[in-house]
């Protein structure tokens, strides 16, 4: 069974002078409200199924054995109640929740230079990678059944690139929200104020 993960924002901002972090998803009105479905529904800002990014993030499907950044660590307290609302829904479903600021995934990002994958490979591309260090574009878990055989076991490391998109999304976000309207000008002191909140689901 695949695994996802649910990604909410949230922005630190301090109305009347009281800190609280308020949520600043893009939400969408629902065509089927009023039938039993939700009026609101989130535009996701990351919903893609990288096993590599839930292994750093969280500790989850870490087929690699990489390093977790331990960003899982519990649903925030502090959390805007709309994404508190989104989170119980999920139940049971939800697990591994957890929290990272732009400014915690940057420094844990640009410290992680390598990714480890390791995994079963056909021959043909472990032959290439032996003669010309292309590394392997495909690989599995297991293999069974005719054509086996054509596979072995492989361990290798390359560049890190999971992040790239989560990051650019949470970017663009931040200078939504705190009206930086020249991306060269920003200087990343609002990069503590805007965070992920996020959970998994099997």
């Amino acid at each position: 069974m695949g695994c996802d993960i649910h990604v909410m924002v949230e922005a630190r901002q301090y109305p009347f002078g009281a800190e609280k972090w308020f949520n600043v998803d893009n939400w969408r009105h629902s065509p089927y409200s009023g039938t039993g479905e939700r009026a609101m529904t989130v535009k996701p800002i990351y919903n893609c199924r990288d096993y590599e990014l839930f292994s750093f993030l969280a500790d989850v499907r870490n087929y690699g054995g990489n390093p977790s950044f331990g960003f899982d660590r519990g649903f925030p307290e502090d959390a805007c109640e709309h994404t508190a609302a989104e989170y119980t829904r999920w139940g049971e479903d939800a697990h591994t929740p957890g929290y990272a600021t732009l400014a915690e995934l940057k420094e844990k990002v640009g410290a992680t230079l390598k990714v480890n994958r390791r995994g079963y490979v056909h021959k043909e591309q472990v032959a290439r990678f032996k003669e010309t260090g292309e590394t392997p574009n495909s690989w599995c878990q297991g293999v069974g059944g005719p054509g086996s055989e054509n596979y072995e076991w492989m361990e290798w490391q390359d560049e890190v690139h999971s992040f790239d998109a989560l990051l650019a999304a949470l970017e663009e976000r931040k200078r939504d929200v705190f009206w930086v309207f020249d991306p060269e000008k920003g200087d990343g002191s609002n990069d503590a104020d805007i965070r992920i909140v996020f959970w998994f689901d099997n």
